[in-house]
């Protein structure tokens, strides 16, 4: 399958291009850039191109990756698909749920699959945790945390104009989670706001408190504005599990698991594995299978439980119903 990076990011030059390179099912990658000249070389180095619509029509590709900022995802996502790619796009895939269900309606109609490059869960760990929940559950609640300090103003992220802000930046987070945990649906959603930034005034932060569909409890907080935290705790009738670095481990790290059964401690420790290669392999496959609803339902699945959030935010804090 030939691969097509649209925008290159951060993200892409730390993660997505060192994937790409180990996915047996990606034979080239081409790179699309208006503000990145062109690399030296790159892994299955394709063509790059310095105009994104000249990519669109000249290059070959099969599947597009795109990592632009949120505000342009839904544009490029509609022009990806109307030329006749599969698409993957970082989170979040769309601002908003009436785009979302936009793109994945066009996809359905073009036999085309779209993606939201929500990664976390592509871990081996998370497969594992199921096992640990059937055996030690049922689930009662678990609690999420993911803070990390103000980012540069520069960042696309303080910019609303941009699809900025910590909802849409780590919202995806928090509506995987409990859609992993939970099963489908979510009820009773409470949330509130944290801070707005002190010059651009995009929010910094929020928390939610929600039932998800098996009647367990799910909390979380999520920020810019604090100590660097990464973590999830899982609590089941009989046992419990924090895992640290959860939501974005290192392909090299080996993640750890601090362990509690019937009152006994211990710690399991997994291999590293590269997430972003992982999701990459399972695309490729639904892309050869003609498997494409479980990302749909997805990434579908994840704008509503956002949208969710959003409306308990501005019903329980009305100075932050721009959100």
């Amino acid at each position: 399958m030939r691969l097509l990076i649209l925008g290159y990011s951060s993200i892409v030059e730390r993660r997505v291009l060192p994937a790409a390179a180990k996915a047996g099912g990606i034979e080239t990658i081409s790179i699309a850039s208006k503000s990145h000249p062109k690399p030296q070389s790159w892994p299955k180095q394709g063509r790059f191109f310095d105009d994104y619509e000249a990519a669109l029509r000249g290059s070959d590709c099969d599947l597009v990756y795109l990592s632009l900022p949120n505000a342009m995802h839904e544009h490029w996502v509609m022009a990806a698909l109307a030329a006749g790619k599969h698409v993957v796009v970082d989170k979040p895939a769309m601002m908003t749920l009436a785009p979302s269900e936009r793109a994945v309606e066009a996809a359905r109609r073009a036999g085309r699959l779209v993606a939201e490059a929500t990664v976390f869960n592509y871990h081996p760990q998370f497969a594992a945790l199921a096992e640990f929940i059937a055996e030690t559950g049922p689930l009662i609640q678990s609690a999420a945390q993911f803070i990390f300090p103000p980012l540069p103003l520069g960042n696309f992220r303080n910019h609303a104009e941009l699809g900025g802000g910590c909802l849409l930046d780590l919202g995806p987070y928090a509506a995987a989670t409990m859609r992993i945990l939970g099963g489908d649906g979510v009820s009773d959603v409470m949330a509130l706001a944290g801070g707005r930034h002190p010059e651009t005034g995009v929010d910094m932060g929020f928390s939610v408190l929600a039932r998800l569909g098996n009647g367990s409890i799910f909390s979380g907080h999520f920020s810019f504005e604090g100590e660097y935290q990464n973590r999830l705790l899982v609590v089941g009738r009989s046992g419990s599990v924090l895992i640290e670095r959860v939501f974005t481990p290192p392909a090299d790290h080996a993640v750890e698991w601090r362990r509690r059964v019937r009152n006994v401690d211990d710690v399991v420790t997994f291999d590293p594995s590269d997430t972003f290669a992982n999701f990459l392999e399972a695309v490729t496959s639904a892309i050869d299978g003609g498997d494409h609803e479980g990302f749909h339902r997805d990434l579908l699945g994840d704008a509503r439980c956002r949208e969710m959030i959003v409306a308990a935010l501005a019903s329980s804090n009305p100075a932050h119903r721009s959100v």
